[in-house]
């Protein structure tokens, strides 16, 4: 906004910062910043009550620890009304969740420990995502609740800033006391802002605030320093239910790694005199970090609570139009709007000096860039106490000292001070118990031994405030630092506390998500070739493939630290205790039951005998022939679409090219860890010594959350010792793409998010050839254009803190003769070509065809329409990777949602006259399998479609706006005036090519894919059986839940009836507790089903199958006539 405009309605102390470009509006544009009413931070620190209300029950639940699947340790505490995450949220936290029927609905601060890298946090925008769709989906519903219990408790103690609701969560804001749920706040170290806001331009949400709170020695140094005798004595955070000292830890100098000096703030920068005019001298008094921080934190504020709309348009010039986009101009006549349809950017065409109306971009998306930032090594950690806990007042004493019944009774008890009838005043302590100490837990994260100092010579240690009834330590341990000295004297000298660790180093690499463990083992029992064991090891120590099993541990002298587990209780009130009574012992693979339902011992045995007979071995044969990459693998890591589930993780599919190396495509949260799970350590190393390429189909946030991750493991591999920091950036392409490095390849938006993180952390981004890949027409055919961003390790550029600059850029093609840059293109990545295509589904959206020297060619959809464009680059692919989110009953959906059924994937199949197809992205919540067995003449009509649907919360809210313009259906064979549109289907295709569905896990020869084929309805069957049991073993688990909740009601009537006294508390709490399942009375696993139509008489062929699929066909063509 213009600052003329605005001033008559500024707040006196009020001062307007620049504000980040936007890249729809020209001109200058302004934040405005009160620095009495907004703290930089989010929250500001509320005021501490000395004692608490009412003693209740609060205890810490681990819910991860170190593995494959869930990289990080995370606990949560629970309070009646509410709950807080500590530790790292790393990738795979949500599925954790899931897994183990952990809801976050009352969640309302998290506290990340450790450094803010993606190894902490690569979990916390699934996490944020998740919450705010809960949010979203029950608001009507608490609201409603709301309004009843502010009519039932409209008499509930108030405070100086205005009413509570009962059961509602404090903390102060802007000077103001704000109920805490249905907001969110997140503590963590330096960087946790900006890294945040980097995720702007893909995840958007509305009505769920979202605050940060940095805590780093910098930023503690300002606002600490007091002159009582103990300067700790005021917690750096506090609200109704605990206390929290946050403790940045610095490595030691000389330990730490090195930090490259050309990191530098974009705030400081050159402006005119009279820019800011009368508010110069107070812009001058804030420092650049507070302006950079204000940045940030609006751009989150836009990401999780804008009032921006879908249908607002503004006027621009159409030169000015980022494609694609729907454009709109106003009739002269009828000033109606109209949809432009002439010549637009990026066209041949000249284009007309007019204005015309767009959708205005979310304000994340539409934010160019934010202030730099520099790698920061400091590892927080935390101090946590409950308030300490009123005593009970003793009514006797009050009658003693004639204190007056009724409300100053009701002072006394919230510890104010009264007269008494015979003029004298009576304090609490008078009619009180003693106070009961509230009790703390330590939450030390130490990522390396270089913070072993640090920490221990911390002030909190000699503070009663901080250490007062501290009870126990949860140790968060690096590879190797369990073992330094210091440690050692530490742990000693705080021995009346339990200590408890998780690390690599004391936590074996157990399965985490039994759930996909246990199908994908069955899944092994039927085809081990396609479904191996899962890498894992319950016993060795430290875990296989860490820095620390490489050498020996000093044994000599052992620390007393007790290995936590998922389901480890912690209880703090009101009785301090250790409780692994919930602990699940690990899984087993060996122990899994190898017995087979009998409808999957039939179908199997009818596979074998129809696999062994003339027929099919002729067409496995007449398949292989002449097959260009029969020897490619293909491993589908993640097979679900949306947010992860028990039995499909998000999507990533990589490719093993013999000859030329792996290609990843897609990289969805905690690819990494699948990745882990399916190689051995040693192999893996290979793996990633040879991956060349990630191929990013589009933003969406279960598409590449797991990019930066993998990144990083390459990097590590490819460059253990690192690479020696320079402010120089490297301008010579052809010496670029000569070196050893890993091609990222995707839109413009997820190149500008790797170059933006690259600021928070080393992750690899410096050896990394990021290509933003653009589509267009040229003579009725569609090539690409690559544009590389020539940035240093870190993402900075000569200039980059200026608004208007921008990186120098190279231009690639794979198929530009002229230039010797293509040929070294090629031989880096392995191709011949890369075609890609935009397609329907999000802004962005794209696919892909990779195309081999030796004829191979793999064409993948991402998420999308059927599209014509896919189909036309696809043309003659060896193996069409499509999604199938929905079922050909749910095309309705699939068009709203902008995905694909089973008959419309098939179909792009057939226009590419693709040699094989793989179905991939089933929906989470409709769709669990493929189906493929059902036949060929499924109707896509949807008069048979459900409405509405009931699943997990979220699962189809996308990440950000629909904003994309609407596709023009094309003909089916191939419109050339539109070769961007959707493909229109009625009926099913008829194929005779090998049609595969995928699930986690899975490895699969592309010359085997016939056999895949052929084994698939057993294995389909197994899996539909397993996910069956899965949700009978939840229904058992939610009525346990359940009638505790009708005993937790049956005990407060009674207690309020006076028939008997129940703590209250303590049953409240018991709902959150992991259930054990009920005794099963008959599981869908043990019947024994069968089916019709899989005889094991051997009478079955493939011929006789044929005919009988006729003849039901021609009966029901009679039917119907």
């Amino acid at each position: 906004m213009a600052l003329g405009v605005c001033r008559p309605l500024l707040d006196p102390d009020s001062i307007p910062l620049p504000a980040p470009k936007l890249s729809f509006k020209r001109g200058r544009n302004f934040l405005l910043y009160n620095p009495k009413a907004f703290q930089t931070s989010g929250f500001g620190p509320p005021p501490t009550p000395p004692t608490g209300k009412h003693p209740m029950k609060s205890y810490y639940e681990v819910l991860t620890t170190p593995t494959a699947d869930t990289p990080g340790t995370t606990v949560l505490l629970h309070f009646p009304d509410k709950r807080y995450f500590f530790g790292q949220l790393s990738e795979g936290t949500q599925r954790a969740c899931t897994e183990r029927g952990i809801r976050i609905t009352y969640l309302t601060d998290i506290f990340l420990t450790g450094r803010i890298d993606w190894s902490n946090t690569g979990g916390l925008i699934g996490v944020i995502l998740t919450l705010a769709d809960g949010i979203a989906s029950s608001n009507s519903a608490l609201e409603i609740a709301a309004r009843e219990k502010e009519e039932r408790f409209k008499d509930s103690e108030s405070n100086a800033n205005g009413k509570k609701k009962h059961g509602m969560s404090y903390a102060v804001h802007d000077g103001q006391l704000i109920p805490q749920r249905g907001t969110l706040t997140i503590h963590g170290g330096r960087n946790l802002t900006h890294s945040l806001a980097t995720a702007r331009r893909f995840v958007f949400r509305k009505g769920t605030p979202v605050f940060t709170r940095e805590y780093d020695s910098e930023g503690m140094a300002k606002t600490g320093g007091t002159e009582t005798e103990d300067p700790c004595e005021q917690p750096t955070w506090s609200d109704s239910n605990i206390k929290v000292w946050a403790m940045p830890i610095k490595p030691s100098p000389g330990l730490q790694p090195p930090v490259s000096s050309q990191v530098r703030s974009m705030s400081p920068r050159k402006r005119s005199l009279d820019e800011f005019e009368e508010n110069n001298s107070a812009l001058d008094s804030i420092d650049a970090r507070t302006r950079d921080q204000v940045i940030r934190q609006s751009v989150i504020t836009d990401m999780f609570n804008s009032t921006w709309r879908l249908d607002a348009l503004h006027e621009t010039k159409l030169a000015d139009v980022k494609m694609p986009a729907v454009m709109f101009v106003r009739n002269p006549v009828t000033k109606d709007l109209e949809q432009y349809k002439g010549p637009a950017p990026g066209s041949n065409e000249p284009l007309p000096d007019i204005n015309v109306l767009v959708r205005q971009p979310w304000p994340g998306a539409a934010v160019e860039k934010i202030p730099h930032t520099t790698w920061c090594q400091e590892s927080v950690s935390y101090i946590v106490r409950s308030h300490d806990i009123r005593g009970k007042f003793d009514p006797k004493k009050a009658q003693e000292l004639n204190v007056r019944k009724g409300p100053d009774y009701a002072k006394l008890t919230r510890g104010e001070s009264v007269e008494s009838l015979d003029g004298k005043t009576v304090t609490p302590d008078m009619v009180l118990a003693p106070t009961r100490l509230g009790k703390g837990m330590a939450i030390i994260d130490l990522p390396t031994p270089a913070h072993v100092d640090d920490l221990v010579n911390r002030p909190e240690w000699n503070s009663a405030a901080a250490t007062t009834s501290l009870e126990a330590f949860l140790w968060i341990l690096g590879p190797g630092v369990g073992d330094h000295p210091r440690l050692h004297e530490f742990v000693a000298r705080m021995s009346h506390c339990k200590h408890t660790v998780s690390s690599q180093d004391y936590c074996p690499n157990y399965l985490a998500m039994k759930s996909i463990a246990t199908s994908t083992t069955r899944m092994g029992l039927l085809r081990p070739e396609s479904y191996p064991t899962l890498v894992h090891d319950n016993v060795t120590l430290p875990q296989p493939g860490t820095t620390t099993s490489e050498s020996a541990r000093d044994t000599a002298k052992p620390i007393p630290l007790q290995p936590v587990a998922p389901g480890v209780i912690v209880d703090m009130e009101p009785q301090f205790a250790l409780n692994y009574s919930a602990v699940e012992p690990h899984f087993d693979t060996g122990k899994v039951d190898q017995q087979m339902p009998r409808a999957i011992e039939q179908r199997m045995s009818t596979i074998r005998k129809r696999v062994k007979k003339p027929e099919f071995t002729q067409k496995l044969e007449n398949f292989r022939k002449d097959l260009p990459g029969s020897d490619v693998e293909i491993i589908t890591l993640g097979t679900g679409s949306s947010a992860p589930s028990k039995y499909r993780n998000v999507s990533a599919t990589l490719l093993n090219v013999p000859g030329y190396g792996y290609y990843l495509l897609d990289c969805g949260e905690n690819t990494l860890g699948q990745l882990k799970r399916v190689f051995e350590p040693e192999k893996l190393c290979e793996v990633l010594q040879n991956l060349r390429m990630i191929w990013i189909s589009h933003l969406h946030a279960d598409h590449h959350l797991g990019t930066a991750s993998v990144i990083r493991a390459w990097f590590q591999e490819n460059y253990p010792d690192g690479i020696p920091p320079t402010n120089d950036v490297e301008m010579d392409m052809s010496k670029i793409l000569q070196e050893k490095r890993l091609f990222v390849v995707s839109e413009q938006m997820m190149t500008g998010w790797l170059e933006e993180y690259a600021a928070v952390e080393n992750y690899g981004f410096g050896r990394v050839i990021p290509l933003s890949a653009t589509p267009y027409l040229y003579q009725g055919n569609i090539r690409t254009q690559f544009t590389y961003r020539h940035c240093s390790a870190d993402g900075s550029y000569p200039n980059h803190q200026l608004d208007n600059t921008k990186p120098s850029t190279t231009s690639l093609s794979f198929n530009d003769n002229s230039s010797p840059l293509s040929a070294l293109l090629r031989e880096a990545t392995g191709l011949s070509d890369l075609l890609t295509t935009r397609v329907s589904h999000c802004r962005g959206a794209m696919a892909v065809s990779l195309v081999f020297p030796n004829g191979f060619k793999v064409s993948f959809s991402g998420d999308c329409r059927p599209s014509s464009g896919f189909a036309t680059i696809g043309r003659g692919s060896t193996v069409l990777i499509h999604e199938a989110t929905f079922q050909d009953d749910m095309a309705v959906s699939a068009i709203a949602k902008k995905h694909s059924t089973l008959s419309e994937a098939l179909e792009v199949g057939r226009l590419m006259n693709a040699r094989a197809i793989l179905l991939t992205h089933f929906s989470q919540r409709y769709q669990k399998l493929a189906r493929i067995e059902e036949g060929p003449n499924t109707s896509t009509s949807t008069r048979g479609e459900s409405n509405p649907h009931v699943g997990q919360v979220g699962l189809d809210v996308p990440d950000v706006p629909d904003d994309e313009p609407e596709p023009t259906p094309s003909t089916n064979n191939g419109n050339r005036r539109n070769p961007f549109g959707d493909i229109k289907v009625t009926r099913r295709p008829r194929l005779s090519v090998p049609i595969v569905a995928a699930f986690d896990y899975m490895r699969l020869r592309v010359g085997d894919m016939p056999i895949a084929q052929a084994h698939a309805p057993a294995v389909e069957k197994l899996f539909d059986l397993l996910e069956r049991a899965g949700a009978e073993e939840a229904n058992e688990r939610r009525e346990a839940a359940k009638q505790i909740v009708e005993n937790r009601q049956k005990a407060k009537k009674a207690k309020q009836a006076k028939h008997k006294q129940v703590s209250t508390n303590a049953a409240e709490m018991e709902i959150d507790r992991p259930v054990s399942a009920a005794a099963k009375t008959k599981s869908i696993w043990s019947a024994s089903e069968s089916e019709s139509g899989w005889s094991t008489s051997g009478s079955d062929s493939e011929g006789e199958r044929v005919k009988l699929r006729r003849k039901r066909r021609g009966s029901s063509r009679h039917g119907d006539n």
